[in-house]
């Protein structure tokens, strides 16, 4: 079991931290930059500039797969005395974050993000249905 520091992507899910975003759409090459920052309290914001339109809205974690566990034991040696042992175990999995942005004339952008560490991806959605590949790189 993969043993990490607390904190990982918890750092995507919007821990006091702030990420590059960078989106390409999947109809041509061209890049768009943007911003995740969280307040520490797994929620945030997230602006996208695309074109001359500028997206930003509320980003929250929904999700995680993260794990904690304790175990334990106790037993006798062959000298008639006894031991214990306790430990605990945290394990980082990736943090899932949505995103619902929009631009100043009505238009949305709605994001579903993922992973953990220092940076992430996933997708964005505008209400055309055009899809933007979305990678993440912490400041």
């Amino acid at each position: 079991m993969r043993r990490i520091a607390i904190g990982a992507f918890v750092a995507v899910a919007l821990t006091a931290c702030s990420f590059n975003a960078t989106l390409m759409s999947r109809d041509s090459g061209r890049t768009y930059t943007g911003e995740l920052v969280g307040n520490g309290m797994g929620v945030g914001t997230m602006s996208v500039t695309i074109d001359s339109a500028t997206y930003s809205g509320p980003a929250a974690r929904v999700g995680s797969n993260d794990t904690f566990g304790f175990a334990s034991a106790y037993g006798f040696n062959n000298h008639g005395g006894s031991a214990s042992s306790f430990a605990s175990s945290y394990s980082s999995g990736d943090k899932f974050v949505k995103a619902l942005l929009s631009s100043a004339d009505g238009h949305g952008l709605r994001c579903d993000l993922r992973g953990q560490g220092h940076s992430g991806g996933g997708i964005c959605v505008d209400d055309a249905g055009k899809v933007y590949d979305v990678v993440l790189v912490q400041k």
